[in-house]
């Protein structure tokens, strides 16, 4: 049996591709589980608020020159909330590169529960970028002689929250864009709020302090942040997609997170992608559930869904969520949720009916239902009305703002009579005749004034003769 050139060069291809692939595949999940594993030994004891060198390669930025910060070899570990921006590299084999980092943050877990924190690990072509500055503080004093409230927001209009009695000393955190308020912290933390710069003196710089969103007065360090990365280049199937995995702790049922202005409230174990080439980003539940929030509208993720959101360029959102729907298990398989605190199994995929509608904050000017229900039944026209109104037969008014099927026939509650134009209503008598009709009837042609007719006013004028006679005697022929 003779084999053509081709199909003998297709058999060779096979015979040498498909060994030379396992190897491939095999050398990238080596690689994978060693990285992780050096990651798992530098990192295992990362306090809270750090961010931990976990693998190579990546670069980080500080908040601020002025303050010391060393964070470019394995194993280093620094305060997020120094870290302005942190870049990690995508996975190279070949070159024994790819970035991993670990982030314990506190988010707004409280203080009562020190070893508790939201575990964020980092891996191939990320970037995150830190959305809360780092704080400068400076001691404040009340000027007095009057008390100085304590306003949420940076506003005349906002709720009072507390006062504070003169010559009272805080520590203020940061102020507005304007400089026209302080956010400052209340004795005894018990919580924070805003201040009129001017019923505030201090001995320090206050032009030092950062300016601060007000929106995000409520997020931590690295609670609030812009997320970016890359679409995997890689062909090997054990490595995971470039991303972030989250995960809460254990006995803290949810914490709020901000990325991209999207706000996520988790109580599970999610994996979280923001790709400018696709201009999307997406929330993937492993376990527990994930409320997402963008534009006024929330979406449940559940575990083993997934939700979108399209963003921009600048990956910020530009529509609600989607309707959650059932995620790749092969993708979630690869993701190295062994390298979290706690040890979960993802969820199988849950495909979901859209039976139901997204929770709108809004409302809607315009209904679409109309309230009246259509009537083929028309109103009798031959109902005399006492009020001797004619009522149209034909004339429909729809209520205000609701559509009115075609044969609704509704009375109005206005009717307008044309000018001038006289028409008897329906079997209505005719008025009485006048009073004064003692006049027998006149032959046709005969020109009689009517008995009803007045004589014309007379004139003041003496020199007018006299009017004539009321009587309306009538002389016959």
């Amino acid at each position: 049996m003779k084999y053509s050139r081709p199909t003998i060069w297709m058999v060779l291809i096979f015979l040498f591709v498909t060994p030379f692939t396992a190897y491939m595949q095999g050398e990238c999940a080596a690689f994978v589980k060693e990285a992780l594993a050096a990651t798992d030994d530098v990192c295992t004891d990362t306090g809270r608020n750090e961010a931990c060198y976990g693998h190579i390669s990546l670069s980080a930025e500080p908040q601020s020159s002025n303050i010391p910060f060393k964070f470019d070899e394995v194993g280093d570990k620094v305060n997020v909330a120094r870290l302005s921006r942190l870049s990690l590299t995508p996975m190279d084999v070949e070159a024994d590169v790819w970035g991993v980092a670990l982030l314990k943050v506190q988010a707004d877990i409280p203080n009562s529960l020190p070893n508790a924190n939201v575990s964020v690990l980092v891996f191939g072509d990320v970037q995150l970028e830190n959305a809360i500055p780092d704080p400068v503080y400076a001691i404040v004093r009340v000027k007095g002689p009057s008390n100085a409230n304590i306003r949420r927001q940076p506003s005349n209009r906002a709720f009072v929250i507390d006062s504070l009695a003169p010559t009272t000393e805080v520590t203020a955190k940061g102020r507005s864009k304007d400089g026209a308020w302080l956010y400052i912290a209340l004795p005894d933390n018990e919580g924070n709020g805003w201040v009129r710069r001017s019923l505030m003196t201090s001995a320090e710089d206050l032009t030092t302090l950062k300016e601060l969103d007000p929106s995000l007065t409520s997020y931590g360090p690295m609670q609030a942040f812009y997320l970016k990365n890359g679409k995997s280049q890689t062909s090997c199937e054990s490595v995971p997609n470039d991303g972030i995995l989250i995960q809460t702790p254990e006995g803290v049922a949810q914490v709020q997170l901000w990325i991209n202005e999207v706000k996520i409230k988790l109580g599970s174990t999610a994996f979280i992608q923001a790709q400018p080439d696709t201009k999307m980003m997406s929330i993937t539940t492993l376990e527990g559930a994930a409320h997402v929030e963008a534009m006024g509208v929330e979406q449940v993720a559940v575990e083993g869904t997934t939700v979108t959101v399209r963003v921009d360029e600048n990956l910020v959102p530009v529509a609600p969520p989607s309707l959650p729907h059932g995620y790749n298990i092969d993708e979630v398989q690869s993701l190295p949720v062994q390298s979290l605190e706690r040890q979960i199994t993802a969820a199988p995929p849950v495909f979901l009916t859209p039976t139901f509608t997204p929770t709108v904050t809004f409302t809607p000017t315009a209904s679409i239902v109309p309230s009246v229900v259509a009537t083929n039944t028309p109103t009798s026209t031959n109902t005399d009305l006492p009020t001797n109104t004619l009522v149209p037969t034909n004339t429909a008014i729809p209520p205000t703002n609701t559509p009115v099927p075609t044969n609704t026939l509704i009375p109005p509650t206005d009717t307008h009579v044309p000018t001038n134009t006289l028409i008897p209503p329906t079997n209505t008598p005719l008025p009485p005749p006048p009073t004064d009709t003692n006049v027998p009837p006149l032959p046709t042609g005969t020109n009689v004034p009517p008995p009803t007719s007045v004589p014309p006013t007379v004139p003041t004028d003496s020199s007018v003769s006299p009017p004539a006679p009321t009587s309306t005697e009538v002389l016959l022929p």
